[in-house]
């Protein structure tokens, strides 16, 4: 079997060799599809696939590795998704920057130390502060607002969001009827033709092992044939829905990924993929899933090697912790995976700000934080600029030997260079107890408070625009 985007690589396609390791991965994979398969519930799926030559017994679907050349040959190695202004348009693929996504999906809110229900005044203030952010460019859900009914959740969650931000919106869609939301209020806002372009930020999830829901398939038959981007992502669980060992697991997690990628272009052939993978190990010790175990960086660092040597944008990673609190656990934890992806300039990241407990959890305060280490790593990526300016020979020679550039021109010309606002105390000792002495998670409270007082949602849409968006949704 050979190893992936041989033959066949999209035009301006950046691809990177696998290493021995991950190439038997990738075949191991190849093998699982061919003589293990997947489930795939969805009837118009599964006759998809046996359409196009696929073994089809009830609903396991076996197929070989030239469905999955023909898939790569049709995949885009990168694509634009549309905003709701042209400058809002956001580049996806290789050589282009990393969409950051807020948190996504959980039921809970951390408030004060304690563990509650989400409201909608929840993902409202969640909203706010990726509207804010200037790292966040995607958002969509980061707090499940259980105070609404579930059958008016969708309308209402879109309402909230396309009002209160002009960022990329994510809605859910892991049913027909959050699908239907989500096209209709496209429609509302975008207009008939909305769908001539990739907009509708997405996910669609697997059920590991090697399973495709019937939802799951019926969904993303309906979002491809529309020729939006299909971010199929899979989630599965080292020692319970897959393998312990990270080698296991990784062909579980990549042999359904390759599934997803078969049938979106199966469904319509250049349809904008992302490659997704989150997968991580589960506690022997609990059953629970770990996303702040050393292993998880290295299952993220196999994950994007191996998308991107498909050719594919890849989503992976993110400021993911199984702390409950923002704190220093919290911290490291999510510093170190997001900085394992930008490193490997991942082209999406979901959960780039404010979740705790693994993915159970939203926090304001850890939202802030998030965003400032986001902005720190950025900063940090940039490098060294190296020209007559910055080499300031000039001011070396004048200063001498045993002087001071604190007074010179050149240190005025720099110096709101290194004053950016930040969380993080630089004050010495007596300085910062007098201030108030406060720890990092006093200081993310004061500046969320301080982002809400300021925070102005957009009034670009129009009047009409409006009233049918408020018909819709609120109805």
């Amino acid at each position: 079997m050979s190893a992936p985007r041989e033959p066949g690589v999209p035009e301006g396609a950046a691809t990177a060799p696998l290493d021995a390791g991950l190439r038997r991965v990738h075949e191991a994979a190849l093998r699982v599809l061919a003589d293990v398969g997947c489930v795939v519930a969805d009837p118009e799926a599964a006759a998809l696939f046996a359409a196009h030559g696929a073994a089809v017994d009830g609903r396991r679907v076996r197929f070989g590795e030239e469905l999955v050349a023909r898939a790569l040959e049709t995949a885009p190695a990168g694509y634009t998704v549309a905003g709701r202004r042209t400058e809002l348009d956001l580049r996806v693929g290789r050589g282009a920057p990393t969409v950051l996504g807020a948190a996504s999906g959980p039921a809970l809110v951390l408030d004060g130390t304690e563990q509650r229900h989400g409201t909608l005044d929840d993902l409202r203030t969640a909203i706010a502060l990726a509207h804010l952010s200037p790292n966040i460019a995607v958002h969509g859900f980061s707090v499940e607002p259980t105070d609404v009914p579930e059958e008016r959740r969708a309308a209402v969650g879109a309402h909230a969001h396309l009002v209160g931000s002009d960022k990329g919106f994510r809605p859910n869609v892991s049913t027909l009827a959050e699908l239907r939301v989500a096209t209709d209020v496209c429609e509302i806002v975008y207009g008939a033709g909305w769908h001539e372009r990739p907009r509708l930020w997405t996910i669609i999830n697997s059920t590991s092992p090697l399973t495709v829901s019937a939802e799951a398939g019926q969904v993303l038959l309906r979002l491809a044939r529309l020729g939006q981007p299909i971010c199929f992502a899979v989630c599965a669980m080292g020692g319970t829905t897959a393998p312990l060992t990270p080698a296991g697991l990784l062909t579980v997690q990549h042999a359904e990924v390759l599934c997803g990628l078969v049938l979106t272009q199966l469904a319509r052939p250049g349809c904008p993929f992302l490659y997704g993978g989150t997968s991580s190990l589960a506690s022997m010790h609990t059953g629970a899933l770990m996303m702040g175990a050393p292993e998880y960086w290295t299952l993220m660092e196999a994950t994007v090697r191996l998308g991107h040597a498909l050719g594919v944008p890849v989503r992976a990673g993110g400021s993911l912790t199984d702390a409950h609190v923002p704190d220093a656990q919290a911290g490291i934890e999510s510093a170190l995976a997001l900085k394992t992806v930008l490193d490997l300039d991942v082209d999406f990241v979901l959960h780039a700000a404010g979740i705790l407990s693994s993915f159970n959890c939203y926090s304001p305060l850890k939202f802030v934080i998030d965003d400032e280490v986001v902005s720190s790593l950025r900063a940090a990526r940039r490098g060294l600029v190296v020209d007559e300016e910055t080499l300031a020979l000039d001011v070396i020679a004048a200063v001498g030997p045993g002087g001071s550039t604190l007074g010179h021109a050149h240190t005025r010309r720099h110096a709101r260079e290194t004053m950016r606002a930040t969380l993080m105390n630089r004050a010495p000792f007596r300085a910062w107890r007098a201030l108030g002495g406060r720890d990092l998670a006093a200081a993310a409270a004061a500046r969320v408070d301080e982002l809400l007082q300021v925070y102005t949602p957009p009034d670009d849409l129009d009047a009409a625009t409006r009233r049918q968006l408020d018909a819709y949704c609120l109805g």
